[in-house]
């Protein structure tokens, strides 16, 4: 008797506690706000928030310069950057990053040439980025004091990390993937096919990355992986088709969230939804949000508690915008 009165304490105490963690994890459907359609904004591709919550977008094809710095009021103050061989000009159409001081820097990925950027006169000042010709780099994910760090074009690393002083070394932190979907067809652990998209939590060595075709998430500290596990075992790298799991990733000192499709290649043609996923520093799940237009890059403006997006893909050039209570 005794035996059975412990089997159906057990039990209960199993059912509670899966009951408690059900509600631990805020299931919500919430509509973005569309805050930008103006016709200035030829094709944003690209924003970041800085620390005291200006708006730094760039805008492909944009007028009178395509990297345009707005206040919260989402007035152009300064508009700068053309294309071009000379100085202060891209080869390219850049891409955005921000130190932990809320320095905002411009990097054109061709010429391996890194700007921080004035927010407040517009000035791109260039840095001694001291990476050789040969890298590829496809995006800077944080630049401090002492080091910069970057995402190579190679799949089997998931950052790169280099001294910003001449004789500084550099290295790489590798994909070390316990689980088997991510293995080559040699049996190695490797990672075959994908894209990741990372991001370094403010003021701490902490590093999240979640992958475009398998449905993970990743936290590191740069030495070794602190999280690593399928999050809805349904969606699995295949050969023979493409899925898509994650498109977009940012961070704050709380929270990591991230833009989950979660679908086929051959179901997200138009697509009308995603869902904003937001994980604590942990791994672990606090909210999964329906929201109701497609999102491909995100963005956090930390002192105002709102999420910012946007799809290049769409042609109207909307800018979205969402509370974060």
């Amino acid at each position: 008797m005794r035996q059975i009165n412990l089997f159906i304490i057990a039990l209960i105490l199993i059912i509670l506690g899966c009951g408690e963690s059900k509600k631990e994890i805020n299931n919500v459907e919430l509509s973005l706000e569309n805050i930008f359609t103006e016709d200035f904004l030829r094709n944003p591709s690209q924003m970041k928030a800085s620390s005291d919550g200006k708006i730094i977008i760039i805008d492909e094809f944009g007028i009178n310069g395509f990297i345009k710095v707005l206040d919260q009021d989402w007035k152009v103050l300064h508009s700068v950057g053309k294309l071009g061989e000379g100085p202060d000009e891209f080869s390219n159409y850049p891409s955005l990053s921000t130190s932990d001081d809320g320095q905002v820097y411009v990097f054109d990925g061709f010429k391996n040439k890194l700007y921080s950027l004035d927010i407040n006169s517009g000035a791109l000042i260039q840095e001694k980025f001291l990476v050789p010709e040969r890298d590829i780099v496809e995006e800077i994910i944080s630049i401090s004091n002492t080091d910069y760090v970057f995402q190579l074009g190679d799949p089997q690393n998931l950052f790169t990390k280099i001294s910003r002083e001449t004789s500084g070394s550099k290295v790489s932190f590798p994909l070390s993937i316990k689980n088997s979907h991510f293995q080559s067809q040699d049996n190695t652990k490797k990672l075959t096919f994908s894209s990741n998209y990372l991001t370094k939590k403010p003021n701490e060595e902490l590093y999240a990355s979640a992958f475009n075709y398998y449905d993970e998430l990743l936290i590191t500290d740069g030495k070794e992986i602190k999280y690593h596990e399928t999050l809805f075992g349904n969606l699995l790298y295949d050969s023979n088709q493409t899925n898509i799991a994650f498109t977009a990733i940012a961070s704050t000192n709380q929270n990591i969230y991230a833009i989950y499709y979660g679908k086929n290649v051959t179901e997200l043609e138009n697509p009308s939804q995603c869902n904003l996923l937001v994980f604590d520093w942990k791994g672990k799940l606090k909210e999964n949000i329906a929201l109701d237009h497609p999102l491909n890059f995100i963005t956090v403006d930390q002192k105002n508690k709102i999420l910012y997006g946007l799809n290049p893909m769409n042609e109207d050039n909307p800018i979205y915008k969402l509370k974060l209570e």
